[in-house]
């Protein structure tokens, strides 16, 4: 039997967080990721051409032997990961906020959701806010630049001055909308002196469900199969690689 690949797509640096956890999680899978660095970041352009670039992608991955596909851009999700399920025949697995454990855990606090435009604006983060709304106080911001400062300074996130990009005041906990965020979790904890919530681990752990991985594997010492594609193929594996 063919084996087949775990495959991973982002705009650009931000998903590799999700390989490096799956990786850690389950040694041995084989995985694919694919990242268009040339076009990051994804959160400023309008929908139809988020939806183009993303359909490029997913044309290229789909050429491979895939048992499901993890969308870890959030951007791309709120866009068009229904549109992505319609098209291809394997599962695809989609990051949204993690909005719910975050005001489940502070009822009636303030919640900072920290996202894209385009995520910001699309009626599935509209549905989403609506839901949680009445459990906490919901306040999304766009920190416009942010998501392309990671992007560009992958390598020295020091340059990122963080007074340029977050809003001023206090909050019970923090959302990161935006995988590129990830990169700067403990910065931006510290910054807000609170709980920041990034919803990596979860959904790694539904895309195993997904991809039918029983159990975390027990071959702690087998490396990972990786497979880098897209225009940011060499910059990705090299951010990985120094990541882990």
């Amino acid at each position: 039997m063919e084996e087949k690949f775990t495959a991973f797509f982002d705009s650009g640096v931000g998903g590799l967080a999700l390989l490096g956890e799956f990786c850690k999680r389950f040694p041995g899978e084989r995985c694919i990721y694919y990242g268009d660095n040339a076009n990051a970041p994804y959160g400023n352009r309008p929908h139809a051409e988020i939806c183009f670039l993303a359909e490029k992608a997913f044309a290229e991955i789909s050429r491979y032997p895939i048992k499901a596909a993890l969308i870890a851009c959030n951007t791309v999700t709120a866009e068009c990961v229904e549109e992505m399920r319609k098209k291809y025949t394997f599962p695809i697995v989609g990051i949204e906020p993690a909005i719910k454990p975050a005001a489940l855990s502070f009822p009636g606090g303030k919640v900072l959701l920290l996202a894209t435009r385009a995520t910001l604006q699309s009626e599935r983060m509209e549905k989403l806010l609506s839901e949680y709304s009445a459990a906490a106080d919901l306040i999304p911001y766009c920190p416009q630049e942010l998501a392309g400062a990671v992007e560009k300074n992958i390598f020295d996130l020091e340059k990122i001055p963080l007074a340029e990009h977050l809003p001023k005041g206090k909050f019970d906990a923090v959302v990161l909308g935006c995988t590129h965020y990830s990169f700067l979790r403990k910065k931006i904890e510290s910054w807000f002196a609170c709980p920041v919530f990034d919803g990596i681990a979860a959904t790694v752990r539904r895309l195993a469900i997904v991809a039918n991985i029983c159990s975390e594997n027990d071959r702690k010492t087998v490396k990972n199969g990786l497979f880098f594609m897209g225009s940011g193929a060499k910059k990705n594996k090299s951010v990985f690689e120094t990541m882990n």
